[in-house]
């Protein structure tokens, strides 16, 4: 093989070379933009859970709540029968 065979195959597999950098870098650049999105995902789940368990929490303490109140307010309405019996009576016994 010639010297110019030599330097056209060197150039050649210079410009291959080149080519298959240039890929490498767009595939790295690429990959790395995945990896960014994939992190800014995972924190956005991270704080989505994070939200949905302080939403239950508040859940739980309204339904807490809220079973005390219907229980008082049972309380108060047998309560009030009594009274409405006892109020009742008093009349009746009056008349």
């Amino acid at each position: 093989m010639s010297t110019s065979g030599r330097d056209e195959s060197f150039g050649a597999a210079v410009s291959r070379l080149d080519a298959a950098m240039d890929r490498l870098e767009a595939s790295v650049r690429r990959l790395a933009s995945r990896t960014r999105s994939t992190a800014r995902l995972e924190e956005e789940a991270r704080k989505a859970n994070s939200e949905r368990d302080r939403i239950a929490g508040d859940l739980d303490k309204a339904m807490a709540r809220a079973d005390r109140l219907d229980e008082a307010s049972e309380h108060v309405s047998r309560r009030l029968v009594d009274v409405m019996e006892t109020v009742k009576t008093a009349i009746e016994t009056r008349s």
